[in-house]
C-alpha cells in the first residue's frame, strides 16, 4: 500500500500561487464583461428602450452560465482521465483567445446584427472555458494539500472570483478616468480585453511547468484511472445523492450570496440607484479587498469545526443581514455616504466568504479521486445555473416590474431557503460522520482523507 505524501509548506505556497494566478485571470476575463456591461450594451445591443437594452446586456452575462456545464462535461472528465494540470492549461488558453477576440470585435454600427451574435458566441466560449477551469484547479490544490489543511488551502481559490472582478473594475475605472467619454466608447473599451493576451501567455507558460498531482500520478502508475468518469458519476445512485446535496446546499448558497453581494450589487448600484460607475466601482472594490483575507480564515475554521457548519452559519447570517444591508445602501446613496455604502457591502462580502470558503473541500471530499473533478464540476456548474447565472437578470426584472428597488434582494433571500435546509439536514450530517465517498482507490489515497470533525 503506497502512502502519498502531501506537498511541503513551501511547495503549497507555489502550488496555490500558480493555480490562483490562472484562476484570477480566468475570472477577470469572464467578469470584465460585468464592468463594461453598460458600454457593451450600447455598442452591441442597441434598443430604443433603455430598460430593455439593460436587461439584454445582463441576459448576455447569464447566457455564459448555460455554457459552463458544457465546459464541465468536456474538461472535467478529461481532468480525471489525462490529468489535472494538462486540462487547466487548455482551459486557460481557450479563455484567453476568447477574451482577446472579444476586444477585436466590430460593433453593431459596423456589421449590424452579426455583432451581438459574435459577442454571444464568444461569451459562450468563455463560459465553456471557465466551466472546465475551476474544478481542475481546486482538485489540483486539494490533492497536494495536507489532510488537516485542505479547507484552508482550497479556500484561497474561492477568493479569486472577487479578485478577478476587482481587477476588472480597476482596469475599467482607470481607463474611464484617463480617457474622455468619446475615446473610451471608440476604442478604450477594447483595452481590458486585449491586455489579457500577454498575461495569459505568461500564465500558460507557468502552468505548463507545474507537476501533476501525486494522487493522479499514483492512480496512473497503478492503472486505477477511470475510463469513463462521467458515466461512473451519473450512473451511481450515491453520487447523485451527493451531487444534489452539493448543488442545493453548498453550491446554491455560494452562488446566491456571491452573485447578489458582488455581481448584482454592481448592477444595483449603477442601474437601480443610478450611482456613478466610478463611485460604485470604488465602493465594491474596497469591500472585495477587505473581505479577501477572510477566505483562508474561514477555510481554516472549516478544517477544525466542519465544512457544512461554517457554511450553514454563513447562510443564516447572510439571510438575516442582506435585506437591511440593501435598504441601508439605498438610504446612504441619497446622501452620497460612500463609506456607509462600502461598510454594508463589506459585511455582505465577508459573510459570502464564510459561505464560499469551505465549498471546494466540501464538494471535493464527496467524490472518489478517480472521478473527483467530474463530480465537483457537475455539482458546481449545475448549481450555478439553478441559483446564480440568471440571478442578476431575474432580480433586475423584479425591480423593473414591481417598482420596488429591494425586490431583487428579496428574491435572493427566498432562493436560499432550500440551501439552508439541505445544508442543515444533510450537510451537517456529513460533518458529523467525517467521511468521504469510499472505494478501493480511497484505501490507498491517504492524502485525500479528511481529519475527524469536532462535534
Amino acid at each position: 500500500m503506497t502512502s502519498i505524501k502531501p506537498a511541503s509548506s513551501r511547495g503549497m505556497l507555489k502550488i496555490i500561487g500558480t493555480s490562483s494566478l490562472g484562476t484570477v485571470l480566468e475570472y477577470y476575463d469572464f467578469l470584465v464583461y460585468v464592468a463594461l456591461t453598460s458600454t457593451l450594451t450600447g455598442l452591441f445591443l442597441p434598443a430604443q428602450d433603455k430598460v430593455v437594452a439593460s436587461l439584454m446586456g445582463v441576459a448576455t452575462f447569464g447566457i455564459a452560465y448555460l455554457a459552463r456545464p458544457i465546459g464541465t462535461l468536456i474538461f472535467s472528465p478529461m481532468s480525471d482521465r489525462i490529468g489535472r494540470k494538462k486540462t487547466f492549461v487548455v482551459t486557460l488558453a481557450l479563455m484567453g483567445v476568447s477574451t482577446v477576440a472579444m476586444g477585436c470585435l466590430p460593433t453593431y454600427a459596423s456589421i449590424g446584427v452579426f455583432a451581438p451574435i459574435a459577442l454571444l458566441v464568444l461569451r459562450v466560449l468563455q463560459g465553456v472555458a471557465l466551466g472546465g477551469e475551476y474544478g481542475s484547479a481546486v482538485v489540483y490544490v486539494m490533492e497536494h494539500a495536507p489532510a488537516d489543511k485542505k479547507g484552508a488551502f482550497t479556500s484561497v481559490l474561492q477568493g479569486t472570483a472577487g479578485i478577478g472582478l476587482l481587477l476588472a473594475l480597476v482596469v475599467v475605472s482607470a481607463l474611464k478616468y484617463s480617457l474622455d467619454a468619446h475615446a473610451f466608447t471608440q476604442w478604450g473599451w477594447r483595452v481590458p480585453f486585449l491586455i489579457s493576451a500577454p498575461i495569459v501567455l505568461v500564465a500558460t507558460w507557468i502552468r505548463m511547468g507545474m507537476k501533476e498531482t501525486p494522487v493522479f500520478v499514483e492512480m496512473q502508475r497503478t492503472d486505477q484511472l477511470s475510463k469513463a468518469p462521467l458515466a461512473e458519476t451519473l450512473g451511481s445512485r450515491s453520487s447523485w445523492k451527493l451531487l444534489l446535496i452539493a448543488m442545493f446546499g453548498a453550491q446554491g448558497g455560494t452562488s446566491v450570496s456571491l452573485y447578489t453581494s458582488l455581481i448584482y450589487m454592481l448592477y444595483f448600484l449603477q442601474n437601480v440607484l443610478k450611482i456613478a460607475p466610478m463611485n460604485a466601482n470604488l465602493c465594491l472594490g474596497a469591500a472585495i479587498l477587505i473581505a479577501a483575507p477572510f477566505y483562508p480564515a474561514f477555510g481554516l475554521l472549516s478544517d477544525r469545526i466542519g465544512r457544512a457548519r461554517v457554511m450553514f452559519i454563513g447562510i443564516v447570517l447572510w439571510m438575516l443581514v442582506a435585506y437591511p444591508a440593501f435598504a441601508g445602501i439605498r438610504t446612504a446613496a441619497l446622501s452620497n455616504a460612500w463609506l456607509v455604502i462600502t461598510a454594508y457591502i463589506t459585511v455582505l462580502a465577508i459573510l459570502t466568504a464564510m459561505i464560499m470558503a469551505p465549498l471546494p473541500a466540501f464538494i471535493s471530499e464527496c467524490f472518489p479521486s478517480k472521478s473527483r473533478t467530474t463530480g465537483f464540476g457537475l455539482a458546481q456548474q449545475f448549481g450555478n445555473i439553478l441559483f446564480g447565472g440568471f440571478l442578476p437578470l431575474i432580480s433586475l426584472s423584479l425591480v423593473s416590474v414591481t417598482g420596488n428597488v429591494l425586490a431583487g434582494v428579496g428574491y435572493s433571500i427566498a432562493s436560499l431557503v432550500p440551501c439552508v435546509a439541505v445544508t442543515y439536514f444533510w450537510g451537517l450530517k456529513r460533518d458529523r460522520l467525517g467521511t468521504i465517498a469510499t472505494d478501493e482507490n480511497h484505501q490507498r489515497d491517504r492524502v485525500t482523507q479528511p481529519v475527524p470533525r469536532q462535534s
